[in-house]
């Protein structure tokens, strides 16, 4: 007999992707259209309606971007952030993936690829924040799907960093960990290049001559 319960997993992990995905493709397309709207004054130059506002959204962004950057800016953006975009499904997580999520916000590297030890086997991680303890907040995501998972609490003696961009470790996760063995292993060899280079013997100074 079919189960219907992996079928409707399924559904819930394209769900997961897809819905957030066309909520942005949507809000961006109605930006575009409203400055679209706003820049057909001085979109004759450039030939056509939505390259304007394409190079018009650019331009504002930028202005944005350099205001954000100033003492005031980065105030009101704190405010902004804690009263209307947090409160906005995705927000953190989609800033977390820019690389200013919670640890960036403690000079560390927001959502670190890691391997989290559990039972007897390690699995891939994302370190997504860490408590005043020590410890560390966790997500080991599923495969192929790895927007959808599991949040751990771990000790930081459970967790092993791995020195590899966020992309390609969430592209080795929906491929159903093909080109994991690569990972881990250019890591094992970067360390013991590195143990080696600690235990070389330093070279012995040469002896002073002793004039006569």
């Amino acid at each position: 007999m079919l189960s219907i319960r992996p079928l409707r997993r399924a559904l819930l992990d394209g769900a997961m992707v897809i819905i957030p995905l066309g909520a942005i493709v949507l809000l961006v397309l109605a930006i575009l259209r409203k400055v679209q709207d706003a820049s057909e004054p001085v979109s004759g130059p450039l030939g056509h309606p939505v390259l304007g506002a394409v190079v018009s959204l650019a331009l504002l962004c930028l202005v944005i971007g350099l205001l954000v950057r100033t003492a005031v800016g980065r105030t009101t953006r704190r405010v902004l952030e804690r009263r209307v975009f947090e409160q906005i499904p995705g927000y953190r997580l989609a800033k977390a993936f820019t690389g200013d999520g919670p640890l960036a916000e403690h000079g560390g590297r927001a959502l670190r690829p890691a391997l989290a030890a559990i039972e007897e086997g390690e699995c891939p991680a994302l370190v997504m924040d860490e408590l005043a303890d020590g410890r560390l907040v966790v997500f080991v995501p599923g495969s192929p799907a790895p927007m959808s998972g599991a949040i751990y609490v771990f000790g930081p003696e459970k967790v092993t960093y791995l020195d590899v961009p966020l992309l390609p470790f969430l592209k080795v996760i929906s491929s159903w960990g093909l080109g994991l063995r690569e990972i881990i292993e250019a890591q094992a060899a970067t360390l013991k290049h590195i143990q080696a280079d600690h235990e070389r013997p330093a070279p012995a100074a040469p002896s002073a001559a002793i004039l006569t």
